[in-house]
């Protein structure tokens, strides 16, 4: 189901998970001055959203865009306006948040009926901030009818941002592929191949950089292994120290060992 994306048809719509990673829609040929909103629907935590980051009117959760939410929590105040309802929702993640819902003036139907407190409800909406302020604008809330929905929502949010920030994950590391350039003529002598960082990464759990190390120390046919000013000169984008603490873990894992001195290493699989 999950590799379908989330749907909640009482809700409506959900979040895809495209080839590319994230789904996000971009403006069509010739406007390019528009930009147009992400239209998944994420499960959220309050912390979540009080936490995005904000870059004009793009929401950023843990770099997920999201703009269209869900979240599920415990009304603990209803203030109702002539054009809209006010929500405070508590899912016990963070302090109460707002929610706001414009009601139909020339209805008096279900839609206008104010939920109580003490009520848990599931709200889907916009995520919006003013004058520096986070609410979700809803346009729906809805009492829950199983207290099981409670559970499932955690375990939505869960899973939702792993499988969209691992998404997010395989993008960069594919462009950080693409910018890896030989420097050195006896790296080019001794390895050979391309490097599959993020399919190692997706395969063995390692993180993009670990995964960049070990694909270069595999590649190595040298007997000596290679060391660790090579592979900062083939590692233009990544630090002295971050390499040095991606071949300290691989070590302490039992994917490398060193050779010749501390500085040179090969894959124990090469053995």
């Amino acid at each position: 189901m999950w590799n379908q994306g989330y749907n909640d048809s009482s809700m409506g719509g959900g979040y895809t998970q495209s080839p590319g990673g994230f789904a996000s829609p971009g403006a069509s040929q010739g406007e390019k001055k528009t930009r147009t909103r992400s239209q998944q629907i994420v499960p959220c935590t309050v912390s979540q959203l009080m936490s995005a980051s904000q870059a004009e009117d793009v929401f950023k959760v843990g770099g997920v865009e999201v703009s269209q939410v869900t979240l599920v929590g415990i009304i603990r105040n209803a203030e109702k306006a002539p054009t809209n309802v006010l929500y405070k929702v508590d899912d016990m993640t963070g302090p109460p948040m707002d929610i706001r819902q414009w009601v139909d003036t020339d209805e008096a139907g279900r839609e206008n009926i104010v939920v109580p407190p003490g009520t848990y409800v599931k709200v889907c909406g916009h995520l919006r901030s003013f004058q520096g302020k986070t609410s979700v604008v809803a346009f729906k809330v809805r009492p829950l009818e199983d207290m099981n929905e409670l559970i499932s929502h955690m375990l939505e949010v869960v899973h939702a941002h792993m499988q969209l920030s691992k998404a997010q994950t395989m993008m960069v590391t594919d462009a950080m592929n693409q910018s890896l350039v030989p420097t050195s003529s006896n790296i080019i002598a001794t390895m050979g191949g391309g490097y599959s960082g993020a399919s190692d990464a997706a395969m063995n759990g390692l993180t993009p950089h670990q995964s960049q190390v070990l694909n270069l120390i595999k590649a190595c046919a040298d007997q000596q292994g290679v060391g660790i000013q090579d592979l900062k000169l083939r590692l233009k984008a990544m630090s002295l120290a971050t390499i040095k603490q991606a071949v300290e873990f691989l070590s302490n894992e039992g994917h490398i060992y060193s050779t010749i001195d501390e500085d040179h290493f090969r894959a124990t699989d090469n053995e």
